[in-house]
């Protein structure tokens, strides 16, 4: 057996397309020619390839050129050496170029319900049907963190602050401010409020797990709306149950009046405020072809995965 394996250690991928055009041609001048290779050169290789072997693969004459049993099996396994290699070469190329694989993707409620996600995944997978696309869904403060622990590929997240090193972010929306109340709450009825009319009642705020809240910005620039008590809530509907129940007041982006959550009313505020911004996030190192693409679909003028040819 190790001897054996020692003599076909020498046989290449040009072996096979060499026996394969003279199995198919039955000749080894027109196989030559077909190769465009010297007819002396294709018998020494043939000649080389049967050593390695170790069997007679063709049966020769004067006259003409036939497969023996040996032969007629090892062009059956010759053919299905070639596909797998050019399977393996389609394989790689479309992976380069991010038709296939794995896309990882991160994000925070707020890009759920602002609809961000299932209309970047939609023009994704128009294209790119062969890549699969999994979700997990992560507090906005722990997506920078995600991608450089390598657990996601791509991330979308509120802004709170400075994105990470190593991380790159795009905007890709943003968003004003509503005032959410209960619909028995005295401002219920109106259409707009502004800061001062909430100035001195209890808030409920969506905070991040390190304590970061959504509505910094709104603390920073309103420093006279002194809350009498902030209940802190990482989960959306928390939040939002808190309001309906009459138990405080909330801050929230527009994308959150799409929930219709019984109970509570959405007021526009007539203070300046800054806008809510939700952001792409994804490594600045390395991108794989299906980040590339993924980015493309949001923004065209990127460039696309190098494709192989």
């Amino acid at each position: 057996m190790e001897l054996a394996s020692q003599r076909t250690r020498g046989i290449e991928l040009r072996h096979f397309r060499y026996f394969v055009a003279v199995a198919e041609e039955l000749h080894f001048g027109r196989a030559a020619a077909r190769l465009n290779i010297v007819q002396p050169a294709l018998t020494a290789q043939i000649k080389s390839l049967e050593r390695m072997c170790g069997v007679e693969l063709l049966e020769r004459t004067k006259r003409r050129v036939e497969l023996t049993e040996a032969g007629r099996e090892f062009l059956r396994e010759s053919y299905a050496a070639l596909a797998q290699v050019g399977s393996a070469i389609d394989t790689v190329r479309d992976f380069a170029r991010g038709a296939t694989g794995t896309l990882r993707l991160g994000y925070g409620a707020n890009a759920a319900i602002a609809g961000l996600i299932s209309a970047s995944i939609r023009r994704f997978r128009s294209e790119w049907r062969s890549v699969n696309v999994t979700l997990k869904e992560m507090p906005s403060s722990e997506v920078s963190d995600a991608l450089m622990r390598n657990e996601i590929d791509v991330g979308y997240a509120a802004t709170m602050g400075v994105v990470a090193d190593g991380v790159t972010s795009k905007s890709v929306g943003a968003w004003p401010w509503l005032l959410a109340v209960a619909d028995n709450h005295r401002l219920a009825g109106a259409k707009t409020a502004s800061v001062t009319e909430v100035a001195g009642e209890s808030l409920a705020v969506y905070a991040e797990p390190d304590g970061r809240s959504n509505i910094a910005g709104v603390m920073t620039s309103f420093p006279d709306l002194s809350p009498r008590h902030i209940y802190r809530t990482s989960h959306i509907m928390s939040l939002m149950t808190y309001v309906s129940s009459g138990l405080g007041v909330a801050f929230v982006p527009t994308p959150m009046k799409s929930l219709n959550f019984k109970g509570v009313v959405y007021l526009e505020v007539s203070d300046p405020m800054p806008l809510m911004e939700m952001k792409l996030l994804w490594r600045t190192d390395g991108a794989s072809g299906p980040v590339r693409n993924y980015i493309q679909c949001l923004e065209p003028k990127m460039p696309s995965a190098s494709k192989v040819e």
